[in-house]
């Protein structure tokens, strides 16, 4: 019975990489879960993305919340993903970070979970952001082109697209009062 319920858990924790892999991302971002005090911001998106291809999209953000980000990325990628943001208002940039670095430290890397000590479990890298006038924020994102070798005749390959799903999770609470009235 317990090995039953194991391969059951085995095969419900596979099904966002399945639906990625279906074409389905709205359901790969269904099972992400915010943690309280944070709620689900209707801008969070998931979409099918390309290797080679970057994408981007603008993020408004408004006085009176704090945000928090999460990305996601389907495994095909295998985290070759770069992400980007910039400050609409100042182009000042915020963010300039791969999916995964080699020291796998926290804020190295957006898409690799790091260890975290006081908590002592991993932690799905997050961006918070506290915005003290309404702005904007531009996210891009470039996805890699997965590497390919010559077939040994000296000819290189012709690169390999893969596809697959990336996922913004923006989440958001009340921003505490911090000015006078």
């Amino acid at each position: 019975m317990k090995l039953i319920k194991i391969t059951l858990l085995a095969i419900i924790m596979q099904l966002p990489l399945w639906a990625s892999a279906q074409g389905d991302c709205s359901s790969f971002f269904k099972f992400r879960k915010p943690a309280a005090p944070y709620a689900y911001n209707d801008q969070s998106s998931s979409a099918m993305c390309v290797t080679g291809n970057n994408y981007e999209f603008i993020l408004p953000l408004t006085k009176g919340k704090d945000y928090r980000l999460k990305f996601y990325a389907g495994a095909v990628f295998n985290n070759r993903v770069n992400f980007k943001i910039i400050d609409q208002s100042t182009h000042e940039t915020i963010l300039d970070l791969p999916g995964e670095s080699r020291t796998n430290e926290e804020g190295t890397a957006v898409l690799r979970d790091y260890w975290d000590e006081n908590k002592n479990k991993d932690v799905h890298p997050y961006f918070d952001f506290y915005p003290v006038t309404s702005t904007s924020l531009k996210i891009i994102i470039e996805v890699l082109p997965v590497p390919q070798g010559d077939d040994g005749s000296g000819v290189k390959k012709q690169l390999k697209q893969e596809r697959g799903c990336i996922t913004v999770v923006i989440l958001d609470k009340p921003s505490p009062k911090s000015s006078f009235k």
